[in-house]
C-alpha cells in the first residue's frame, strides 16, 4: 500500500499534471487526517496528514519512490447562497461565519454544505438558496495555517491564481496599506 503525504515543493509542470493520477474526494474526505483510498487504477493508498491539514483541490501528495498524486474535490451536493444585493449577502456570510459554518465564496454567491436549517435561516433573511452539485472548496480558517497571514507570505511573487478569494482580497488589502 503506497503511504501518500502533502508536499510543499515546486508545482507540477503540465506535462506531469497531466500524467499523474487523480484521486477525487469529497470535503469531509478532504479534512481527514487519516484516510484510506483506491486510486482510479485500482492502487490502494493510505493518507498520513498532520492533525489540521486540508488536502485542497489541486494539492500534490507525495509517496514512496517519488510517487505523486494530485487531488481533485468531487461534486457534492451543496447549497448556492445569493442575494438581491452586496449587502444582503454580506449579511448572509456574516450570520453563516457566527456559526463556524465552512463557505466556499465566489463574486456573487457562497457555497455551503446542504443544511434544512440554516437554508431556512438564510431564506428568513431574504437569501435565496438553490441545489447545486459542485466540488466544494471553502475558505481555509483565518487562524489554520493555511488562510491569512503576515509578512513574507504576502509577497510580490505570491501566486493569487490559486489563492482562495478570502485570500486574493487580504492580500490586496495589505498591498493597499504598504503601498505596493
Amino acid at each position: 500500500m503506497l503511504t501518500l503525504t502533502l508536499v510543499a515543493a515546486e508545482p507540477l509542470t503540465a506535462e506531469q499534471a497531466q500524467a499523474t493520477p487523480r484521486l477525487r474526494l469529497k470535503y469531509q474526505e478532504r479534512v481527514r487526517s487519516r484516510l484510506a483510498a483506491v486510486l482510479p487504477s485500482g492502487e490502494a493508498v493510505a493518507i498520513m496528514l498532520p492533525r489540521g491539514s486540508v488536502m485542497r483541490n489541486g494539492a500534490v501528495l507525495a509517496g514512496d519512490h517519488g510517487a505523486r498524486v494530485v487531488i481533485e474535490a468531487l461534486p457534492e451536493p451543496l447549497a448556492r447562497v445569493t442575494a438581491p444585493s452586496v449587502l444582503g449577502l454580506l449579511r448572509a456570510v456574516y450570520h453563516l461565519a457566527n456559526r463556524h459554518v465552512p463557505a466556499q465564496l465566489g463574486p456573487d454567491h457562497a457555497l455551503i454544505e446542504r443544511d434544512a436549517v440554516l437554508e431556512r435561516m438564510l431564506v428568513g433573511l431574504g437569501a435565496h438558496v438553490e441545489h447545486v452539485e459542485a466540488p466544494f472548496d471553502p475558505e481555509a480558517g483565518a487562524y489554520d495555517g493555511h488562510g491569512h497571514a503576515h509578512g513574507p507570505a504576502h509577497r510580490e511573487d505570491i501566486d493569487t491564481e490559486s489563492a482562495t478569494l478570502g485570500e486574493q482580497l487580504s492580500i490586496a488589502a495589505h498591498r493597499a496599506r504598504s503601498g505596493g
